[in-house]
């Protein structure tokens, strides 16, 4: 019995081996091309031209030729074909290894497409057996093609962990948000809300081509991408968001908004918004929003939507004019006051424009909506992501403001 185990022990361990050892139908590491981002363009004639962001080996210096670019420690190639599938396959037969698509860390829409409608290479992406939920959705408001190519780390050595760091952007200034395939896909086939993905573009390094009535009509978060005014090696940024309307991009959010959209949503970590001062006109006080919380009813009458988000904010001053260091209580409720009409109005602003103007309810207020119905067929009846335009809003903003981190006389 002892010997018969042994026995069988012995043929395990050489499956074992053989499989490990001699299978030629297994791929290794040598044999794969490691794509950390897939970019979709249209081309003139009307076909897709994808481009693939291709991690080098360590040491490998990238080829070159007309369909290849380097971009730091990566190159993109291209290519111009009339599906997903049928691109990959003619990439594959350029290159001397296997693409693998397991570790993309972004998908990249050209504004161009996004206009035209992406449902057919959601789908694709979706039921793709390598490609993971969890990679990052960026609406490039230049070519995708150039987006990638533009993609160089300048504090990071790696491009997949470059992608990861900069998606999280959102964490430190409210200005995007991270949208996964998963969480884009979920909202497009929702009934409940419309989807949208981070607005990104290649910031050119300087600030001579910007649109100087941008920086001297609006604040510093007013911005989308491509549009700031950072002097510095060219490199893309992600700033804003792209709202949709079914498969179809229909508008841009700036940084201001997107904050908006985090707060009523509650999602906002936290954010530094300049509120212009109460006491000069040409000043502005630095607020660090600490806390939010929305608490949100949707009613209807006579099939009309009344969406009333009542909103608390706790918010510290950590800026402000030095001729008002001294902060007395009157002064701080003036500050509490002003703060709650500002944000009152950028609020008013972002949801009017979703409504009346995008007419897209990115907000997923008819999570909200649906508890005024008694069976599903009376929900799909009403259409609530065609009724959202028809809404009307009753925003209530309680503020608390503390100033004690200031630094003042005594």
């Amino acid at each position: 019995m002892k010997a018969k185990k042994i026995l069988i022990f012995l043929l395990i361990l050489l499956l074992i081996l053989i499989t490990l050892l001699g299978s030629n139908s297994v791929n290794s590491l040598d044999n794969l091309a490691y794509v950390v981002a897939i970019g979709f363009d249209i081309k003139d004639n009307g076909k897709l031209e994808l481009s693939f962001q291709i991690a080098l080996p360590s040491g490998s210096e990238g080829s070159s030729g007309s369909t290849s670019s380097q971009s730091s420690d990566s190159i993109v190639t291209s290519v111009e074909c009339n599906t997903f599938e049928s691109g990959v396959n003619l990439v594959n037969s350029y290159l001397s290894k296997e693409l693998n698509l397991s570790h993309c860390k972004a998908i990249v829409f050209s504004e161009e497409i996004a206009f035209q409608g992406i449902g057919e290479y959601l789908y694709t992406l979706i039921n793709h057996v390598e490609i993971r939920p969890t990679c990052n959705v960026i609406i490039s408001k230049c070519n995708a093609k150039y987006f990638l190519n533009n993609s160089s780390p300048l504090l990071e050595q790696l491009s997949s962990k470059y992608y990861k760091i900069a998606s999280t952007s959102e964490k430190v200034t409210g200005y995007t948000y991270n949208i996964t395939l998963l969480d884009f896909f979920s909202d497009f086939a929702d009934s409940f809300t419309e989807c949208f993905a981070t607005l990104g573009s290649v910031n050119d390094g300087g600030s001579d081509n910007r649109d100087s009535s941008i920086s001297a009509n609006g604040t510093d978060d007013s911005y989308v991408a491509s549009e700031t005014p950072i002097d510095a090696q060219k490199n893309i940024e992600n700033l804003g968001l792209a709202v949709f309307k079914g498969d179809k991009l229909v508008g841009e959010l700036n940084g201001l908004e997107c904050i908006a959209h985090l707060i009523l949503t509650n999602e906002l970590d936290n954010a530094v918004i300049s509120v212009p001062s109460p006491f000069e006109s040409t000043n502005y006080i630095d607020l660090y929003i600490t806390d939010s919380k929305c608490k949100t009813k949707v009613y209807l009458s006579n099939g009309t939507p009344y969406i009333k988000p009542d909103i608390d904010l706790s918010c510290r001053i950590i800026s402000m004019s030095d001729d008002y260091k001294d902060l007395t209580e009157e002064n701080i409720l003036l500050i509490e006051e002003y703060t709650k009409y500002y944000i009152e109005r950028f609020i008013y602003d972002y949801l009017y424009k979703t409504a009346k103007v995008f007419k897209s309810d990115i907000t997923a207020f008819g999570k909200y909506a649906v508890s005024n119905f008694s069976t599903l067929n009376e929900w799909d009846e009403y259409n609530w992501l065609d009724n959202y335009q028809n809404s009307f809003f009753n925003v209530d903003i309680n503020i608390d403001i503390i100033s004690r981190y200031l630094l003042i006389d005594t």
